[in-house]
């Protein structure tokens, strides 16, 4: 395919995604170089509470569930899958464009490419996440809830009400990756930096921080304070 042909519209509605999708990539790497530190060995289990009433597999009784689990949802960031299903869009996008020949037709072509892009990009995504779970695992119950209560870490992938994960060294040394929240109205905390884990929240399973107190300056402490 040429550039120019790269260049018209019904291409660009599926270039845009994937370019989209690197640039977050790229900007994902950066903040993880930070990361690639002496903090290598980092704990093959994923922490959990360990007087979770539920099974760490997530299993459940509603085969959606099981189904959305299996896939990586609730197991991998939210901001992967997206980077996932934008990249798979737009790959299946231009592919279907040139099997179907949208240049064509594209006011008529356009749609069957963009519903054909759109399953593409869910099962490219689906497939992603089932593979990168096993990366981020939850079936272990390595500590209790209270453990890493009051230590300090370095965030993962950025830290939201919602999502975020983070490396916290536990009273031994040992390092945990686990799945973190900022409180509610607070403004999202970076990859790279550093966090203090304040509480864990049984209805989440993730842990509460906040920035760490040793990275502030003084003008942020009293304003804080």
């Amino acid at each position: 395919m040429s550039l120019s042909g790269v260049l018209h519209w019904w291409n660009l509605v599926f270039v845009l995604p994937i370019a989209l999708s690197v640039l977050l990539l790229f900007v994902s790497a950066l903040g993880g170089l930070g990361d690639a530190d002496a903090h290598g060995d980092v704990d093959a289990h994923g922490d959990v509470d360990g007087d979770a009433d539920a099974d760490g597999d997530g299993d459940t009784d509603h085969p959606l569930f099981d189904a959305l689990h299996w896939i990586g949802v609730g197991a991998v960031p939210a901001s992967l899958l997206a980077v996932a299903f934008l990249l798979f869009f737009g790959v299946f996008g231009l592919a279907v464009n040139r099997a179907l020949n949208t240049a064509a037709s594209p006011n008529f072509l356009i749609w069957p490419a963009l519903l054909l892009a759109t399953l593409g990009g869910l099962g490219g995504a689906g497939g992603f996440g089932a593979v990168a779970r096993r990366f981020f695992p939850t079936d272990e119950k390595a500590l209790g809830n209270k453990d890493l209560l009051g230590h300090t870490g370095r965030v993962i992938f950025t830290v939201t009400e919602s999502e975020g994960m983070a490396q916290v060294r536990d009273a031994v040394g040992t390092l945990h990756q686990i799945p973190v929240r900022v409180p509610a109205g607070h403004a999202p905390v970076a990859s790279g930096q550093e966090i203090l884990v304040t509480s864990y929240d049984a209805d989440t399973g993730a842990f509460v921080v906040d920035e760490s107190p040793f990275t502030l300056t003084p003008e942020e402490l009293r304003r804080r304070s």
